[in-house]
């Protein structure tokens, strides 16, 4: 049996790959070592890199724990999808910079780019029968 929220596991799983990269930038070691990053660390450290991937991803898995709980709660999650693409537009922006035939330019600027699109159109869909329903009320 199906029910209306299944088509939000790709935004949990695009929230927690997130948090996960930004948990995987805090390790110890330096992740961000190879030129392919140069650009990505001339505008901000590996360090501030985790922090806002982490942070995003913490409150994009906020926002979707919480929605449904309130009638504006899907603008939260249609918020937090916005900003989480953004973090990976940027990241798809640093090494198309640096080296645009990256496989990294088609991972983060395709790919996750690809999700964040298909998210953000059942967010928006959320957020448009959020307002019916006040409406209706």
């Amino acid at each position: 049996m199906h029910t209306p929220f299944e088509r939000r596991r790709m935004e949990w799983w695009f929230a927690g790959v997130t948090l996960g990269l930004g948990l995987w930038l805090f390790l110890p070691w330096v992740s961000m070592s190879t030129a392919a990053y140069s650009d990505l660390l001339q505008w901000l450290t590996e360090e501030e890199w985790a922090t806002i991937f982490s942070l995003t991803g913490t409150a994009h898995m906020i926002s979707l724990y919480v929605n449904g709980r309130r009638w504006w709660t899907p603008f939260a999650r249609a918020i937090m999808l916005s900003a989480n693409s953004l973090c990976y537009a940027a990241l798809a922006v640093g090494f198309m910079a640096e080296y645009w035939p990256t496989s990294a330019t088609f991972t983060y600027g395709g790919a996750m780019s690809s999700a964040a699109i298909i998210c953000i159109y059942y967010a928006v869909k959320d957020c448009v029968h959020a307002l019916e329903v006040r409406r209706a009320a």
